[in-house]
């Protein structure tokens, strides 16, 4: 049985077991305690790299984000003629498609230059007094929400301009791309706003991610939290995969599961299946809607254009979450093979550069994330000792297009995380002292959970 297949045959059974915990309210024990079963989540720099404020500091926390949203104001700008006109006083031919095409050339190039002259850097640790603010506050996720109102006004004001402006088709797939590239950002700032309950921050998220065609995120990303780096986890790809295969069950599967929760939802409520009781349902019916909107507003060309970008937008994130997790597992407990081991920091890739942190909503910190899924992006650390990315994400994202070339960069490195995670599970063990070897994951998650629990009160 393929890989493919033996995720689709798994699909139900994951979108069963993670039902009753779906519903469970946010600050409960499967969002906050199964994610707490770690460690070394002080942030203090380790050995190996330098500390750095920059991440710490509020300005670059506040201006980073809106880069390439910024970057796809002036690829809009530049596919007018407006802005080299009132730059230079005139339209410079060969500077424009340099313009129009700035969100790819920023984030593959330009951005990982700058991180990879900086270095790899461990943030600041959080003060001893330090406490995370409440996830659901506004103002703990306030510009991720300004992040996501400015790339729909961005978008709008594209398709507009396509639609007034002459036709320009050798310039139409690079106003594409950056604008898929802003919707990338985006999708990070919407990430963070899918892990709060604040009605404005789900509400953003949910909009932007119906107009990408990416609703099933909305459903289904809290089961990645529960079920991450185990066998029925679709969005994490084994080593030895290649992102070619693992693009078609990661979208159809996405899709799959979100349509499964929605009609267990129904089937809970004694609502009928079909009607508006099913939100993905009536996801599905307001993109289409929406795209009719846009179609009638901006016309085909506009339209097309749109397509054009989701799609590149939804490779990316496949991208992305194909390396988060690549090659990383989480081993069944000990006499249950229907149990996994807790998580940990071994089961997430982490990035120590500052810009691709910066952009992504520090996301890139990713062991911390999946510990404390609520916790807000200001407030992530990476660990002290964890797998950590040999070079920037989007300099990877260019280097899975080589299979070959991937593997011969990071299997090696997935072995050895997945022996540290063996290592750590097993010394987290000892020191939890079970009563029986059955209860072992169960048992060190409790006692680590209550560690950290501890030091967060502190």
């Amino acid at each position: 049985m393929n890989f493919q297949q033996r995720l689709c045959n798994n699909l139900h059974r994951r979108a069963l077991c993670g039902l009753q915990s779906y519903a469970i309210p946010r600050s409960s024990q499967v969002f906050s305690g199964r994610c707490r079963a770690v460690s070394n989540l002080s942030g203090s720099s380790s050995k190996s790299a330098p500390t750095s404020s920059m991440t710490q500091n509020g300005l670059f926390q506040w201006s980073v984000p809106f880069i390439l949203p910024v970057a796809a104001a002036a690829a809009t700008a530049a596919y007018s003629g407006k802005l080299q006109s009132i730059a230079f006083g005139t339209d410079i031919a060969w500077l424009r498609p340099v313009l129009v095409g700035s969100g790819p050339l920023l984030l593959h190039f330009i951005l990982p230059f700058l991180d990879l002259l900086l270095g790899q850097q461990h943030p600041q640790p959080l003060g001893p007094t330090a406490k995370a603010s409440p996830p659901d506050d506004f103002t703990a996720r306030v510009v991720p929400t300004i992040v996501v109102i400015m790339h729909l006004t961005i978008m709008a004001t594209a398709y507009a301009t396509i639609a007034t402006a002459p036709l320009q088709p050798l310039l139409l797939p690079l106003l594409a791309y950056s604008l898929a590239i802003s919707a990338s950002c985006t999708m990070a700032a919407s990430h963070e706003l899918v892990h709060s309950r604040n009605p404005i921050h789900l509400s953003a998220a949910a909009l932007f991610l119906t107009l990408y065609w990416w609703y099933p995120y909305y459903r289904a990303h809290h089961q990645h939290h529960l079920h991450v780096c185990t066998p029925v986890d679709y969005t994490c790809a084994p080593k030895g995969l290649s992102v070619y295969s693992y693009l078609p069950p990661y979208i159809t599967c996405s899709y799959a599961e979100a349509w499964q929760l929605a009609i267990q939802e129904c089937d809970r409520a004694g609502k009928p299946r079909y009607s508006r009781h099913n939100t993905t349902l009536a996801a599905l019916v307001a993109q289409a809607l929406l795209a009719a909107v846009m179609y009638a507003l901006f016309g085909p060309v506009a339209t097309a254009v749109h397509f054009t970008s989701n799609i590149v937008f939804l490779v990316y994130m496949a991208t992305l979450d194909y390396i988060l997790h690549y090659g990383l597992v989480r081993p069944p407990t000990l006499g249950n093979e229907r149990r996994y081991t807790p998580i940990t920091p071994y089961t997430s890739w982490n990035s120590l550069y500052v810009f691709e942190n910066g952009i992504f909503f520090n996301v890139l910190y990713h062991s911390n994330h999946h510990l404390y899924g609520v916790k807000s992006y200001g407030y992530l650390r990476p660990p002290i000792d964890g797998p950590f990315v040999p070079l920037p994400i989007n300099l990877l994202g260019i280097l899975v297009l080589v299979p070959p070339l991937w593997r011969s960069v990071m299997d090696r490195r997935a072995d050895e995380a997945n022996a540290k995670n063996l290592e750590y599970l097993g010394n987290t063990a000892v020191s939890a002292t079970p009563t029986d070897s059955t209860s072992t994951g169960a048992t060190a998650a409790a006692a680590a959970s209550s560690e950290a629990e501890a030091r967060e009160a502190a």
